[in-house]
């Protein structure tokens, strides 16, 4: 029997309240509040003018032009326009007694929220309008700052925005040729009078002819008005004491730090420059008593000379701040595990940006209008999450958000570490996950992204539609496979019914991923910005997708399908690498090109994918540890991370990451408008030989900022580190991310809300959120130095989601104390053998131990025995130290110069013991061999090997009793001595 209507529209009337009453729960969670007192934009309000000027009281308008641009009628036009005679649809500007600053007027702008006509097909807005303050030709050389007071009135809107151009006519025009330079991103809160500021030291101004206010015409949601209005006032030059915006010396008067904290057990260190002190104290903050007092040490680099504290012998957790002199830092963290408070940032951040949701103080349910089409269907593809700067969604962004998320809260689940965080990580990587199951039209075409700058009403068919056409992209198939097999793992027990449709859908798009690898008219791109400053699954990055989520389909289903596809495509990553020594003045082994062909070193110049192919060989020597190619899989890790190392030299004592090796031929590819500032910026890199260059900072072209790059990059050092047990990059990784929040020359925090003296960010769709991230430090015209000016435009202070998902990414490998337990017949101690600290555990009565210990080296002495072990952070160990079990060994190398290399270990213990070598590039006669070890009487066995090829260089690995996870690993070259 059929239920009645009136029974069905009941039903679904109760639903609906059901639904309504679930979001409304949800939405109670406001977002995360940033300490206003900590920003650098509460500092710039409260420096000292020591001159000003003013400029404009706004007492006339004979100076000022309204301008719309974008209206069919007024495209690129600027009119002055009247309020009596102002078209439908234009900008409008009066003076106003209704609300100014000094008790007189205040010019009044107002502007439609969107033109006439359906919005653009490319996802923008419709264009912009604002006014203009025209000079003639004046001379502010002598100012360095502008202030004005603007009153915003929008109605329904949560932060109203605003840009500032300058137009220079002098020596350097602006605006400039990437136009970014002279451009400043406001936003105000709104119905109040902000004061705004901005520093132009950096910006050319010796003639200056315009200053313009810009609003973005980007429609408005339905509860925002279609009206808005600012009111302008008391725009003043001003001279301030400027920041410190360019060079690789720290700020005077200030130290570099980590403002974060510091894990207990890593390096501690602090940089400045100038300080007339010798010597510094750490201060316990809680106590105020003195913990530690050093000399300041002068370390001469490739950057040249910096003074350093260093102070890693501190590992009592606690609050605590560097003293040197007169200069002294804010409060900072040494703990098990400071990088806990940004994973919660990170993911506030992720809430602020959700799409199709109510998020509180930031947007109401938006986008119900953005639709993707394929083959006459479509899907409404709000979800998963904006990305700030504008609003645009895509698989790339939210693939790797929820790759991250996934894999850190199964690391937590695995350790029984943080339920709450595991929670919040589950929530946050549905609510991406939803997204990539829900935009899948079944064949393999999906919604792989689509730009979107504007507002929409969530009416269907009607003038302010986004619609993006669906693609079919092995890449964003092997990518959301990855996804969907890692949440079918992960969510196997919490949601089963959830995890079988992933599962499902994992197979479902590897499937079409390898169907579009072999099919000849699904290519990806080759053009170069693509292939090398944008690259989206060029032919290294398509194999490293697809390995790993073939791996991950192996894991949950062990089908034979998954691992040889997974082995067939990791030929291509080791292929693309460059392993033979290059005849250059400073050679590098190591890096990846884009193809087998080996004609294209990748780079990257602001979204960097560096980890792929590391990640993904991690994965195959995780999952298939005994297949023959482990070595080479093995090896390739192992090069890559020597490459990354090496070149972090050239930025000591910071140790960030360089960008990468061009050739000085490459900008011929590149569109003629860019090709001389291109070869200009390979040039001013550091010179390799064969036309080669090392630049720091990555080559740009118009998107300039580097956290793109840098956290990428420490992804794949942290992957490589935990595979070799290479504390030393473990180490390095985590600088990246000290870095970008303080220990950097500008000694500030780059994540919005973390640490102290944040600047603004570039998000004028979504407004400040605590956790974002900014595309990064940038350089200013050609040359290869830190830039960082007081002002906020695209790209380099734009918030994407892209750095925060990579934040999230860096976490399991770099975050927290190892994990050791196991088994042993007495009381075991652990002692670290850099700074000397002693941990005693003592097992259960069934023998079982579990213990947390800072990263580090530890000699572990129980009475069974004696063995020294490296502990990762985030790692998870399992020792047996019972009587006979315990093997504790070192590997050592000699080579000859006729390319016979001697490869010994010495070994303590009990019994007998089966010892195995894998090795790379080396020929052995017997890989394999025994040892007999007596308590207290040390053993010793060699191997004798022969280099294969003398350009290459060569690792082996030393395997006792079939136990991976007690390798050690020694490599080399032939040409070193």
């Amino acid at each position: 029997m059929r239920p009645s209507r009136p029974f069905l529209l009941l039903r679904r009337r109760k639903l609906l309240l059901l639904l309504f009453a679930t979001c409304v729960c949800v939405a109670q969670r406001s977002p995360m509040v940033v300490d206003y007192p900590n920003s650098a934009s509460y500092r710039w309000q409260n420096k000292k003018v020591l001159e000003s000027r003013p400029l404009d009281d706004m007492e006339k308008l004979d100076k000022w032009t309204a301008f719309t641009r974008g209206a069919p009628a007024v495209v690129d036009a600027r009119i002055s326009i009247k309020p009596a005679d102002a078209p439908k649809m234009v900008a409008e500007m009066t003076l106003t007694k209704e609300r100014s600053r000094d008790g007189g007027q205040s010019l009044r702008f107002r502007s439609p929220t969107r033109l006439e006509g359906p919005g653009p097909v490319n996802g923008r807005g419709w264009g912009s309008s604002g006014v203009i303050r025209h000079f003639d030709g004046e001379d502010w050389q002598k100012f360095n700052r502008i202030s004005l007071w603007i009153y915003p009135d929008c109605p329904g809107t949560y932060h109203p925005a605003l840009a500032m151009h300058l137009h220079n006519d002098g020596v350097e025009k602006l605006p400039a040729l990437f136009g970014q330079e002279g451009e400043n991103s406001i936003l105000l809160r709104n119905q109040e009078w902000n004061h705004v500021v901005w520093e132009i030291g950096n910006v050319a101004r010796d003639k200056i002819t315009e200053l313009e206010f810009t609003y973005g015409i980007s429609g408005n949601a339905p509860e925002e008005a279609d009206t808005v209005s600012f009111d302008f006032d008391q725009l003043t030059l001003e001279r301030v004491d400027p920041d410190y915006i360019e060079g690789w010396n720290v700020w005077p008067g200030r130290i570099a730090y980590s403002q974060a904290g510091y894990l207990a057990g890593s390096p501690k260190s602090a940089v400045a420059n100038g300080l007339s002190a010798r010597e510094f104290r750490l201060i316990n903050h809680e106590t105020g008593k003195e913990v530690l007092r050093k000399p300041i040490e002068t370390v001469t680099a490739h950057l040249g000379p910096y003074q350093v504290m260093d102070f890693s012998e501190v590992r009592q957790s606690g609050s605590y701040t560097l003293e040197a002199g007169d200069v002294s830092t804010p409060p900072f963290r040494i703990d098990e595990d400071v990088w806990t408070e940004t994973i919660w940032k990170a993911l506030n951040f992720f809430y602020s940006e959700r799409c199709g949701f109510a998020v509180p103080g930031v947007h109401g349910v938006c986008h119900r209008d953005w639709q993707a089409v394929h083959d006459g269907k479509r899907i409404i593809v709000n979800g998963g999450w904006h990305d700030a700067g504008d609003l645009t969604q895509g698989l790339g962004n939210t693939g790797e958000a929820v790759y991250a998320m996934f894999s850190l809260a199964e690391q937590l689940h695995a350790r029984g570490e943080d339920p709450a965080l595991y929670d919040r990580l589950i929530e946050e990587g549905e609510w991406g996950l939803t997204w990539i199951l829900k935009t899948s039209f079944g064949d393999g075409y999906r919604d792989t992204g689509s730009v979107n700058s504007r507002r929409t009403n969530g009416i269907i068919g009607d003038f302010d539609d986004t619609i993006a056409e669906a693609h079919n992209i092995p890449f964003a198939n092997f990518t959301a496979s990855a996804d969907e097999a890692i949440a079918a793992r992960v969510l196997k027990e919490k949601d089963p019914r959830l995890a079988a449709y992933c599962l499902k859908m994992a197979k479902a798009d590897w499937q079409f991923a390898v169907a579009g690898m072999a099919d000849p008219n699904i290519r990806p791109p080759t053009d170069l910005w693509h292939v090398t400053f944008d690259s989206d699954g060029v032919q290294h990055e398509l194999a490293s997708a697809g390995v790993i989520a073939s791996v991950d389909l192996w894991r949950i289903t062990g089908e034979q399908q998954y691992q040889d596809k997974a082995i067939e495509l990791a030929h291509i990553i080791l292929d693309s690498q460059q392993r033979a020594r290059p005849d250059w003045k400073i050679p590098f082994t190591g890096f990846f090109y884009t193809s087998p062909a080996k004609d294209r070193i990748v780079h990257y110049c602001h979204r960097g994918r560096e980890e792929g192919p590391v990640v993904a060989l991690t994965h195959l020597c995780e999952a298939f540890p005994n297949h023959p190619d482990w070595m080479k899989w093995y090896s390739a890790v192992t090069l890559h991370s020597e490459y990354l190392q090496a070149m972090a030299k050239y930025t000591q004592p910071y140790g960030m990451m360089p960008a990468s090796i061009y050739k000085d031929t490459e900008y011929e590819q590149v569109p003629e408008s860019r090709r001389e500032s291109f070869r200009k910026q390979v040039l001013n890199g550091i010179p390799l030989g064969d036309g080669h260059y090392l630049r720091l900072f990555a080559v740009w072209m118009d998107y300039r900022g580097h956290f793109g790059t840098v956290l990428p990059q420490a992804e794949a050092m942290g992957k490589a580190a935990h595979l070799r047990g290479d504390l030393p990059a473990a180490q390095l990784a985590q600088e990246q991310m000290e870095w970008v929040l303080g220990r950097n020359p500008f000694g500030q925090s780059m994540m919005w809300g973390e640490g102290h003296d944040y600047t603004p960010l570039d998000t004028p769709s979504s407004g400040d959120m605590v956790g974002a991230l900014p595309v990064g430090i940038q350089t200013r015209g050609d040359v290869d130095v830190p830039y960082w000016p007081a002002q906020t435009t695209w790209t380099y202070k734009e918030v994407w989601v892209h750095p925060v998902a990579t934040w999230l990414a860096l976490m399991p490998d770099l975050s927290g104390p190892a994990l050791v337990e196991g088994k042993a017949d007495s009381a075991i101690e652990f002692n670290e053998t850099s700074h000397g600290q002693s941990i005693q555990v003592t097992p259960d009565p069934s023998g079982q131990f579990h213990v947390r210990l800072p990263q580090g080296r530890y000699t572990v002495q129980g009475r069974a025995g004696k063995e020294t072990r490296t502990f990762m952070p985030g790692e998870t160990y399992h020792l047996d130290f019972r009587s006979g079990h315990v093997l504790d060994f070192q590997v050592s190398r000699k080579s000859s110069p006729d390319g016979e290399v001697l490869i010994d270990v010495d070994a303590q213990g009990a019994g007998t013991h089966r010892l195995v070598v894998r090795c790379d590039n080396l020929k052995l006669n017997d890989a394999q061999k025994q040892i007999t070890l007596q308590p207290g009487t040390a053993g010793h066995v060699e191997w004798r090997a022969k280099i294969d090829s003398p350009n290459t260089p060569w690792g082996a690995v030393i395997v006792p009793d079939d136990d991976l996870a007690q390798r050690k690993e020694v490599r080399g070259a032939a040409w070193e001595r």
